[in-house]
């Protein structure tokens, strides 16, 4: 079959952008033609997919662009047609959904005429998105569309979390934007239980209409990357316990309450601390280990391409995040037998650390509780086998398999069944 799967971008190569290399690869692998769409074809992994099977097609949606006058008239008409076919949607069950649907379209000029032509053109038999804007992009676009294709969004992470803590408009209103479109899917899927119950809360949709599928972590070439050298003189020592933690640098990972817990850490016994990401907040936290007095003993060590190396050989990695969908971080740390300890944030950690069994699970934004479960962690015998056995629940064949099902059958068809 035809699938299609769009994204703005994999350039990163991080979070939700890995799930998706790691889904068009699998999709691929069982045979199907898949079609990735974006609007920055640049990175590694692009050209990793490029390289990996004929299967794959990477289409660049931007550069087909239709210019000035028509494409400002196109999405005029594309808001007007969504607005007359669903008016009490719009106007009232979204609440303040028409202006921030305006404002993105003026501001963004997002490439519907080109996904439309290209639906129109290559009738895949159905196409996903990830993320928000790409979600209401394509929600919007299946309204022009009379074919069979059957459309999906994904929600990445925990979104009342998100917005609540939000600075831009934008993601304030993504809540009412899921309340005025989502019920326009054929089904949305979402990485963890904790983010379906949350879209059903906004969107008040019925959970039955959310398919939760865990992301595609656990693969053989993470093992085997997780194999390969380490340049870093603290992982070559195993005197000092080294501590890590990856992400970007952003107020959602939370990386001050980790700084602090690893202050008490520090005072108690000797450790580092290694944080793989970049991000805005580098020189503010940079600025909050200096006055702890621990910089000597924590590395901002930047974007890494394999970051399983460094799990592999660290003592313990720590996910200090307020607000998640499903952190592949703290999956792939577990992959590479490294032990945990997590918030329990919503939502994923608890889901993946089985309630607590598998890691320990400190309340979001307590340094205290968090460095007391580092150093009980550090100072305990460790079970890798058994953090390596529960990361295989989270594994790229079950998540393929389960993808493939559900953009592959038709979902008329199974109601017939049924």
């Amino acid at each position: 079959m035809r699938l299609a799967i769009y994204i703005r971008t994999i350039e990163s190569a991080r979070g939700a952008e890995q799930v998706v290399a790691n889904i068009v690869k699998g999709l691929a692998q069982k045979g199907h033609l898949v079609d990735l769409l974006v609007e920055e074809d640049r990175g590694w992994l692009i050209d990793s997919l490029r390289s990996k099977s004929n299967n794959i097609s990477i289409i660049n949606l931007r550069p087909f662009y239709s210019s000035g006058l028509f494409h400002f008239s196109f999405l005029f008409v594309t808001v007007l047609r969504n607005l007359i076919t669903y008016p009490f949607t719009m106007l009232h069950r979204g609440n303040h959904c028409l202006i921030p649907l305006i404002r993105t379209i003026i501001k963004e000029k997002p490439p519907i005429h080109s996904l439309y032509g290209y639906i129109h053109q290559n009738r895949p038999d159905a196409i996903m998105s990830f993320l928000n804007y790409p979600n209401l992009i394509l929600l919007l676009t299946a309204q022009l569309c009379r074919n069979k294709t059957r459309f999906f969004v994904n929600v990445r992470n925990h979104i009342s979390s998100s917005a609540g803590h939000a600075k831009s408009k934008w993601m304030r209103n993504v809540p009412h934007i899921m309340r005025c479109f989502f019920h326009l899917a054929d089904e949305i899927v979402a990485p963890s239980y904790g983010v379906a119950e949350d879209i059903a809360k906004i969107t008040k949709l019925p959970l039955d209409h959310i398919t939760v599928i865990h992301n595609p972590v656990f693969r053989p070439e993470l093992l085997a990357q997780a194999q390969e050298p380490v340049d870093h003189p603290w992982l070559k020592k195993t005197d000092v316990p080294v501590i890590i933690a990856a992400g970007k640098l952003k107020p959602q990972k939370d990386f001050s309450t980790l700084l602090r817990a690893f202050s008490i850490v520090r005072s108690k016994q000797p450790a580092h601390l290694i944080i793989l990401g970049e991000g805005r907040c580098r020189t503010e936290l940079m600025g909050l280990a200096k006055e702890l007095k621990v910089s000597s003993d924590i590395d901002f060590a930047g974007y890494v391409q394999n970051p399983y190396a460094y799990f592999s050989r660290s003592s313990l990695f720590v996910l200090s995040s307020a607000w998640e969908g499903l952190p592949n971080a703290l999956i792939e740390a577990m992959a590479c037998g490294c032990p945990v300890v997590s918030t329990d944030c919503p939502s994923g950690p608890a889901e993946i650390l089985d309630n607590g069994t598998i890691g320990k699970l400190v309340p979001v934004g307590d340094h205290k509780a968090m460095a007391q479960a580092i150093l009980e962690t550090l100072n305990s015998p460790h079970n890798s086998e058994q953090v390596i056995e529960q990361a295989q629940l989270f594994s790229f064949e079950i998540a393929i398999n389960q993808y493939e099902r559900l953009m592959t059958t038709d979902i008329h068809d199974e109601d017939k069944k049924s």
